[in-house]
């Protein structure tokens, strides 16, 4: 599918794509998974895919995976670590399977974590 744009493709790892938006490794949903980081001066969003799929589950308990993760124990261990920078970073999140509407925050709960939905989070 995407042979017509092979010369135009460039793969990308952990780091700078470009200036604003950073590879965040997040492995174990699917080969290849990342987060991207989006950055404009002192703000910040983190892209984070399918990092968390059953919201009302996975902020209680961040070592819940599903079926649909190809490395279930890495997963959670990503889900961890991405939930402990946003949440002590204070960056505000974009997932697929987040509550409407889709953008929002992480905030530390003893062990766990919880989500406050934002139609664009502030600082």
């Amino acid at each position: 599918a995407t042979k017509p744009y092979a010369s135009r493709l460039r793969r990308v790892g952990q780091g700078e794509i470009v200036a604003g938006l950073t590879a965040v490794p997040a492995p174990g949903h699917t080969p290849g998974h990342l987060a991207v980081r989006v950055s404009s001066g002192t703000e910040q969003l983190l892209i984070w895919g399918d990092v968390v799929h059953v919201a009302a589950l996975q902020f209680d308990r961040p070592d819940w995976s599903i079926a649909f993760d190809t490395d279930q124990a890495v997963a959670a261990q990503t889900r961890r670590r991405l939930l402990d920078m946003v949440a002590a970073d204070r960056i505000p999140v974009a997932g697929m399977h987040l509550p409407f509407p889709g953008v929002g925050q992480v905030v530390r709960r003893g062990d766990a974590y919880g989500y406050v939905p934002q139609l664009w989070p502030s600082g």
